[in-house]
């Protein structure tokens, strides 16, 4: 710290995995690190077996409880479950497995309704951390959601979930700062502002889309990423679905 003027932290120095694909271990780390834990308490969507390329699994070694969610995989020794993830089920999926308002991180991985699912999980539960798929494949320029489908996950072509931009302004309608994009193109990184202005803490390129997109490492689509979408479905910008929820982003 340098008088009242937090130090910028830069996020991309902390990326490692243990469990996560892309360094996603490393980074929560830091920042839980920074912000402290509170309720010890995550969620996961799209939890596959509990523990492959999990991204809460390096955090439940260390004495977290977690709730896992998957449309696939049941261990309930692993307190993981088979549920099939809608905008319309998720509070009341919350209210069944009791998850505790105050949950240090929510990480949202379902393939393609990712950016409804987090919109309309209920404003009684504040994830400190939120960690959602990217559709990186939409430069930041681009303010692109594809259209919901509850029962949908995709067909492996770049027609599905949300483009950093539409994330970016999901976030701040829901009183979120994007910190962090990771180098693999496919997860962001969001902290609660009041726990931001509370521990005053400043990342490398908060908030700028421009700066902090990175293009997708996975594929060979456009930009990277997954195949191009052959059929040219039409996307939502995010700026129409939240105002049509009477909220609005400048």
């Amino acid at each position: 710290m340098t008088g009242l003027f937090a130090e910028e932290i830069d996020l991309s120095q902390y990326e490692k995995s243990f469990y996560s694909q892309n360094g996603e271990d490393g980074v929560l780390a830091k920042i839980f690190q920074l912000i402290g834990p509170r309720s010890r308490f995550c969620v996961e969507f799209g939890a596959y077996d509990g523990v492959t390329g999990s991204n809460t699994h390096f955090l439940r070694l260390q004495g977290w409880n977690c709730l896992l969610l998957d449309r696939t995989f049941e261990i309930p020794e692993l307190f993981l479950y088979r549920e099939f993830i809608t905008a319309e089920n998720i509070t009341e999926i919350f209210d069944k497995y009791n998850v505790p308002f105050d949950l240090d991180l929510l990480s949202i991985d379902i393939d393609y309704n990712d950016f409804y699912v987090w919109k309309e999980i209920d404003e009684k539960y504040h994830p400190a951390v939120v960690l959602i798929e990217v559709n990186a494949t939409h430069v930041p320029s681009e303010d692109k959601v594809a259209k919901y489908h509850p029962f949908f996950s995709g067909d492996s072509t770049n027609y599905y979930g949300a483009s950093i931009l539409a994330l970016y302004h999901l976030g701040k309608a829901k009183g979120y700062s994007l910190v962090y994009a990771e180098k693999a193109g496919v997860n962001l990184f969001f902290i609660r502002d009041d726990i931001l202005k509370e521990k005053n803490l400043q990342f490398k390129d908060m908030n700028d889309v421009q700066r902090l997109y990175r293009y997708p490492t996975y594929g060979r689509g456009p930009n990277g990423g997954h195949r191009d979408d052959p059929k040219k479905r039409k996307y939502l910008t995010s700026k129409e679905i939240l105002a049509s929820d009477g909220l609005y982003i400048k």
